[in-house]
């Protein structure tokens, strides 16, 4: 695609029912994206959620960028099976306006390589001829394309500063509290020695990451206990504890109050 500098102006916004990959070949401008602005030039790649409203600022004559298309369900069976350093291809299964926009500038916008540009022209060479098994061949360069713009991804979090590995390590715990919570794979994640890891979160945050972890699950317990018809054991497994006596202890140190107090006290209303 080719568009000019008349073609598009701030007031504009486009909103679509698929998922959408823009490379920028030429020229330069902002790439708006929910009324947030992002500087745009030759590599630039964004990746656009369905239900991002979105336009251009051009401030070159025109721009060129290949604009890829596609609805989820072309490679969901597919992508289950792709993994990433930080749940890059977990976001086609949930709800993406969820995620905080500093995460997602961190894993969609991005500057891209040579390599992603040539996966690229392989899509659409295989698009314009449309050579025997050409949808398959699509589908491949596709999922290459995703796994390229993944590592991306990865490589910009890691490079980043210290504030973008302290909002990745929360993400992961806003995500995946209910769950048992391995700093180990945590360190392998984030590329920093477990220490180190610890340490800076503890400078950015000023608590460690199991103090954040508790909090979170502990927040989560306390809205249960509140509306949920659980059981205070189920609520207490649900909400990542394995151990009941702990879960009360903790609790009870929060709210003054243990959960089964907590709990009746809210159903007499």
């Amino acid at each position: 695609m080719c568009h000019s500098s008349r073609d598009y102006n701030e007031t504009m916004r486009c909103q679509r029912e698929f998922w959408k990959i823009i490379y920028v070949i030429s020229g330069h401008g902002e790439k708006i994206i929910n009324d947030r602005k992002y500087p745009m030039s030759a590599g630039s790649l964004f990746v656009i959620h369905p239900e991002d409203k979105t336009t251009f600022n051009i401030e070159s004559e025109s721009i060129d960028i290949y604009n890829i298309l596609f609805m989820p369900g072309l490679i969901r069976n597919e992508i289950k099976e792709l993994k990433s350093d930080f749940d890059f291809f977990a976001i086609f299964d949930h709800d993406f306006q969820k995620v905080s926009y500093e995460y997602r500038e961190m894993l969609y916008v991005l500057d891209s390589s040579k390599e992603t540009e040539q996966l690229i022209k392989k899509i659409e060479k295989e698009y314009r001829q449309e050579a025997p098994n050409y949808r398959n061949m699509i589908k491949l360069y596709l999922q290459a394309l995703l796994i390229n713009i993944s590592r991306l991804s990865s490589n910009k979090v890691v490079k980043g500063k210290k504030k973008n590995v302290v909002r990745y390590i929360e993400h992961i715990i806003e995500e995946h509290f209910p769950e048992e919570f391995d700093l180990s794979k945590l360190t392998e994640q984030v590329g920093l020695t477990k220490s180190h890891m610890c340490r800076l979160f503890k400078e950015i945050n000023g608590k460690t990451i199991m103090t954040r972890l508790l909090e979170r699950r502990l927040v989560e317990a306390e809205k249960m206990l509140k509306s949920s018809k659980l059981n205070i054991s189920e609520i207490c497994f649900r909400c990542g504890f394995n151990n009941l006596s702990y879960f009360y202890r903790a609790f009870t140190v929060k709210y003054g109050v243990n959960p089964g107090t907590f709990k009746k006290s809210f159903a007499l209303y």
